[in-house]
C-alpha cells in the first residue's frame, strides 16, 4: 500500500471537461443584467483566470462587493449551470471512472472538492455517476473560505477521517487540480503530493511556475505516483 491514502480532485477540467461551460453558465447569469458588451468581455475574462476559486466569492468581486448583487447573479450561475448538467452536456474525462475505481482497489480514498457550490456538485456527482465511487466531496459553499485557501483540503480529510475512523495526516493526501488555485490550495494545505493537470483552463507552461509536485496532462496519468 502507497503513502498516499486520500486523493483529492477538482471537478470542471480535471476529472469532467469544461469545455467553456462555466463560461457559458456565467454569460447565461449575466444576460439579463444590462452589462454593455465590452463589460461582458472583461468580466469573462476574470472568470477565466480565477476558475478554481470559489464562484460566490468571482460574483462579488465582480459586482464590486454589492453582496445582493452578487448573490442574485450567483443564483442564476447555478440555475444555469445545472441545467447545462442536466442536458448531459457536462462529461467526465475518459477514463476517469475506472480510475477512481482503480484507486479504490488501490486503497486510496477518493476526494472531490470544487468552487461550486453543494446546489451544483449534488447534479453533478448524480449526472457523472459518481456517487458510489468516491469517498467524500466538499463544496467551496461548505468551507470559511475557498481556494486559493487550504479549508476544502482540510475539510476533505477531517470527513475522511470521520468516516473510516482514521487517522490520515495531510502528509498523506495529494491534491490533484489544473488551476493556480488548486496547486496554491494544496501547497498551503501542505499536502503531501500536489499536482497539476493541463487538461483545463491553463496551459503547461502556465502551471510549471506554481511549485507543483508534477504537472501532469490529465487526472489519470497520476495513477502510478498515488499508488506508489
Amino acid at each position: 500500500m502507497g503513502n498516499i491514502k486520500l486523493a483529492i480532485f477538482d471537478v470542471a477540467g480535471t476529472t469532467a471537461k469544461d469545455d467553456g461551460l462555466v463560461v457559458q453558465a456565467f454569460q447565461d447569469a449575466i444576460s439579463a443584467s444590462g452589462f454593455s458588451s465590452q463589460e461582458v468581455e472583461k468580466m469573462t475574462e476574470y472568470v477565466k483566470a480565477t476558475m478554481g476559486q470559489r464562484k460566490i466569492d468571482v460574483f462579488t468581486y465582480l459586482c464590486d462587493g454589492n453582496v445582493s448583487r452578487a448573490e442574485s447573479m450567483h443564483e442564476d450561475f447555478v440555475s444555469a449551470y445545472n441545467s447545462i448538467v442536466q442536458h448531459g452536456f457536462l462529461e467526465e474525462f475518459e477514463g476517469i471512472s475506472h480510475f477512481f475505481r482503480e484507486l479504490g482497489a488501490c486503497g486510496v480514498g477518493i476526494g472531490i472538492t470544487t468552487g461550486f457550490p453543494r446546489e451544483i456538485l449534488d447534479p453533478i456527482l448524480s449526472g457523472l455517476a459518481w456517487n458510489d465511487l468516491i469517498d467524500v466531496s466538499v463544496a467551496a459553499s461548505e468551507v470559511a473560505q475557498g481556494r486559493p485557501a487550504p479549508d476544502m483540503v482540510l475539510r476533505s480529510v477531517e470527513i475522511f477521517n470521520k468516516m473510516n475512523e482514521s487517522q490520515i495526516s495531510v502528509n498523506e493526501v495529494a491534491v490533484i487540480g489544473d488551476t493556480p488555485s488548486d496547486v496554491a490550495s494544496g501547497l498551503s494545505a501542505q499536502a503531501g503530493l500536489v499536482i497539476a493537470v493541463t487538461s483545463g483552463a491553463f496551459e503547461r507552461t502556465q502551471l510549471e511556475t506554481l511549485g507543483a509536485d508534477y504537472v501532469l496532462n490529465f487526472a489519470t496519468d497520476a495513477f502510478e505516483l498515488l499508488t506508489a
